[in-house]
Formats: C-alpha cells, structure tokens, sequence
C-alpha cells in the first residue's frame, strides 16, 4: 500500500470511527435551559481543569459533545458542564431582559456538537466529599418529574499502572488501566499534580487524570486547560430532586436515549398505543 492510499484509509477510519461513537451516544431532545436559579456557595477549589468531552478537534469547542469542568479542593470538588452553566446564565440574562418571552433564542440549546440534544454525561453535576459522590441528575424533556440525586463511594475504579508515558499540557502522564463496571478503560495522570481525582466519576490514582476513554473510545475526555487559584464551589437548591438509587437512574437513563419516547409514555392518538423511536445507544457503563 503507498502512503497515499495509507493516508487515506486512516482518514477514512477516522471519520467512520467517529460517525460510528456519535450515533451510539443517543438522540434525545434536551429541556429547555434551567436557569442558574438559586446556589450557594458551598466550599473553595485550588484547582479548575476543563475537559473536552468527545471531540472530534481538540482545538475546536464547537466539535465537543460538552466541555467539563473540574473544580478541586482540599474537602470538596465539584465536576459540571460549562456549556450547560453558559446556557443556563444566557437564560437568566434573557428572561431578566425580556420578561413577557415566551421562548428563548435557539442558540441557548446549540453550544457545542450536539446541543440540541440531550445526554447524562452533560445533565449531571457530581459533588465529591468525604470519600463520597452525590450525582444530580436531569432528565431529558418529558421526564424532568425524574430528576434526582444519588450518593456512591468514591475511587471504585482499581487501577492497575504501566510504563508508557504521554505529554499532556506540558505534564508528563503515566499510563493506567481498569476494568471498570462492564468496560476497559484508559487514562493517563499527572503525578505531579497530586490531586487524585479525574472526569466524570474517575479517582483513585497518584495524580490528576490529565485523559481517559473506554477501549471503543465511545468516550473520552481531554484536559484541555488547567489553572490555580481560588474558584468557588456552587451548589443549587435542587428544586424537586428526589433521592434515589443509582441503579434506578441509570436504568431510566438507558431506557431514555434507546427510546426516548416510549420511555416519556409518548401516546400515539390514532392507536392509543405507546410511540416509539428507537436509536442505537452504547452506555458509558454497561452494569
């Protein structure tokens, strides 16, 4: 094979590889934005990381599925949406301005690849403390009467470390690797940063997870800028969240992005029966 036709195939894998993640990742429509409504200030990070969630140009925020940010502290950290809390800050200054609005403009739900849809790995927001994590949980349109909270140990993931290295931001980052809830996972750290922590969920090892994705690379995060300093924690009042279990929210979740209107009890008025639509859909977890 020339290194022509080379180029071309690995483009070409490139691309139907990540058509291939995109579709698996559900299409569900998003609510409309939440509004920053009412927060607290609950505690002071020494730490801010923002992660690129599924991008397809690590350069390019519009190509992210979400950007994330870490907030860390000594006691407590905090891991949220950045599109979702400039959505939701576009709102309020909307509505502020234009009281008598019945809608808002279009470009509240568009930021970033996939705005106008809704995903779990954006509509959560997890606090970390004690050895514990509480995730917050929005559903999709038609099922906000779910919304709801639940708490987990931390650091579940037991990782297992290797040799291989890789530069990221200007840290140099060790290999590790897990078995993880029905999936094998990847992430690199800094060990010079010593917070233990990571994206989403992800703890546990000698230093901050700089990048981590599954072995489909169905998703995967990228640190994409790191800054010292003092940042604050917020916290929302949660308004009708109730506490449930994760597996109960992880089950409605799945059965959301494979069907989102049969799962909102959608009824077609011709049949009287339950509306389906149906799209492929790979979990981050699969148990």
């Amino acid at each position: 094979m020339n290194k022509r036709i080379l180029i071309i195939t690995l483009t070409l894998t490139a691309i139907c590889g990540g058509a291939n993640a995109q579709q698996k990742q559900g299409h569900v429509m998003r609510p409309k934005p939440r509004g920053v409504g009412e927060s607290t200030v609950i505690g002071q990070a020494q730490l801010e990381v923002e992660y690129a969630l599924n991008a397809t140009d690590i350069r390019n925020p519009d190509t992210y599925l979400d950007l994330h940010i870490l907030r860390a502290g000594k006691q407590l950290s905090k891991h949220y949406s950045s599109f979702l809390e400039r959505g939701d800050s576009l709102y309020d200054a909307y509505m502020k301005a234009n009281p008598n609005a019945e809608g808002v403009p279009s470009t509240f739900y568009t930021i970033g690849r996939e705005g106008q849809y809704w995903s779990e790995y954006q509509s959560t927001e997890i606090f970390t403390e004690q050895g514990q994590q509480t995730f917050y949980a929005w559903m999709p349109w038609a099922l906000e009467r779910y919304n709801a909270y639940y708490t987990e140990p931390a650091a579940q993931q037991q990782w297992m470390l290797h040799n291989e290295c890789l530069v990221i931001l200007g840290h140099e980052c060790q290999k590790a690797t897990c078995h993880w809830r029905g999936r094998d996972f990847e992430a690199w750290f800094a060990a010079d940063i010593p917070v233990r922590l990571g994206p989403w969920s992800f703890s546990g090892l000698p230093g901050l997870i700089l990048k981590l994705n599954d072995a489909q690379r169905l998703y995967t995060w990228e640190a994409v800028s790191l800054r010292s300093g003092t940042f604050p924690i917020t916290k929302r009042k949660y308004k009708g969240f109730r506490k449930d279990s994760r597996n109960c929210v992880y089950k409605l979740q799945v059965a959301a992005n494979r069907d989102h209107l049969k799962a909102g009890g959608a009824i077609d008025r011709r049949t009287g029966q339950l509306k389906s639509n149906s799209h492929p859909y790979e979990p981050l977890e699969l148990e």
